[in-house]
C-alpha cells in the first residue's frame, strides 16, 4: 500500500466534502473496498485499486479547479421573468418561445426558485398526457393521487390551485399531447383561477394556431406572447466576465463567434476553456485556449 496515495486521498476527501460511500461509487467500488484499503486491509489487486484512485483525484481536482457559472441576468433572463411575473400576477396566460440554448429554461427555473412556495414547475415528458399532468400538479399540490377518481382528483386540483396565489409553468409544452394542452387550460386557468405559462420551442406556437388541432380557446385566452432572439453580444460579454472579471474582448469574441446565439453553447465552451487553462497553467483565458475549447462542441448550423 502507498502511504502517499493514502495521505492524498483523505486530504481530497476532506478538501472537498466527499465522503468514502460517494468516492467508492464514483471509482466504481463499494464502500467496503475502499475503507479496507485506507485501513491497511485490502486483499485485491493494489496496482489497479491505486491507479483509479489517483485518476479520481485528479479528476477531483480538476472539477473543483473551475469556477462556477453563475445565472446571470441577462436580457433575455430579464424578459422571461417579466413574462412569467406578469401571467404570476395577473392569473394570465404567457406563451414563451424560443430556440434549444436561449436560456429559457434557466430563467424559468430561477422563477420557480425565487417563488417555490407558489409556482409548480414541471419539465414535460414525451407523450404527457392530462391524467399525467393532473396526477404531477395534484402531487405538487401535496394532493393525494392514488386511486382517486380522475374527475374528483381535477376538482381537488382545481380549488388547491385556487385557493393560492398560484402559477403553473409547464417547461417544454410542445411535448405535450393535444388533448392535455387545451385540458390545462381549463384546469389550470379556469377552474384553478391560476396562471399558466407554456415555455416550448418556435413549434409550440404553430401547434397552438394551427386549426387543425382546435386550440382557438386556448389561443384566445393567452395574454403574453414572448418570443426569444437568443444570446446577444453584450450579454455574452456579462456571462463571461462573471467568470473572469478582466476576461479579453478577443477572447469572448472568439467564443461567441462558434456559439452565436446559444446560451447553453456559450457556457459550455466557458467550462471547457477552463479544463483548458488548468491544463496550461493559464490563470486568465487566451484566444488560443478559447479556439481549442471550441474545437470541443457540436457547431449549430
Amino acid at each position: 500500500m502507498n502511504s502517499e496515495i493514502v495521505k492524498r486521498l483523505n486530504e481530497t476527501l476532506e478538501k472537498f466534502g466527499i465522503s468514502k460511500a460517494k468516492a467508492s461509487r464514483d471509482m466504481g467500488y463499494s464502500s467496503a473496498i475502499l475503507s479496507a484499503y485506507t485501513t491497511g486491509n485490502y486483499s485485491g489487486d493494489l496496482t489497479k485499486l491505486e491507479d483509479n484512485i489517483v485518476r479520481w483525484i485528479a479528476r477531483q481536482e480538476q472539477a473543483h479547479s473551475r469556477k462556477r457559472i453563475p445565472i446571470v441576468e441577462t436580457t433575455a433572463l430579464k424578459q422571461v421573468f417579466n413574462a412569467i411575473e406578469l401571467a404570476h400576477t395577473e392569473h394570465d396566460i404567457a406563451l414563451i418561445v424560443a430556440d434549444a440554448g436561449s436560456s429559457k429554461t434557466t430563467s424559468a427555473k430561477y422563477y420557480a426558485d425565487q417563488n417555490e412556495n407558489t409556482v409548480i414547475y414541471i419539465a414535460v415528458v414525451a407523450g404527457m398526457n392530462r391524467s399525467m399532468l393532473t396526477k404531477e400538479i395534484a402531487r405538487q399540490l401535496g394532493i393525494e393521487t392514488n386511486r382517486v377518481p380522475f374527475n374528483s382528483l381535477v376538482q381537488q386540483t382545481a380549488e388547491a390551485l385556487a385557493e393560492r396565489d398560484s402559477l403553473v409553468i409547464l417547461d417544454e409544452a410542445d411535448y405535450l399531447k393535444a388533448d392535455a394542452l387545451e385540458f390545462v387550460r381549463r384546469l389550470v386557468y379556469d377552474l384553478g383561477e391560476s396562471g399558466l405559462v407554456l415555455i416550448g420551442l418556435p413549434r409550440l406556437k404553430g401547434m397552438i394556431q394551427n386549426l387543425r388541432n382546435d386550440h382557438r380557446q386556448l389561443e384566445s385566452r393567452i395574454g403574453i406572447f414572448l418570443q426569444l432572439e437568443g444570446l446577444t453580444k453584450p450579454d455574452a460579454s456579462l456571462i463571461a466576465k462573471s467568470v473572469w472579471e478582466d476576461c479579453p474582448a478577443d477572447v469572448i469574441s472568439t467564443v461567441y463567434g462558434t456559439a452565436k446565439s446559444d446560451v447553453r453553447q456559450f457556457t459550455k465552451i466557458l467550462e471547457r476553456l477552463q479544463n483548458t487553462m488548468t491544463q496550461n497553467n493559464l490563470e486568465l483565458p487566451t484566444v488560443e485556449a478559447a479556439e481549442l475549447a471550441s474545437t470541443l462542441v457540436l457547431r449549430r448550423r
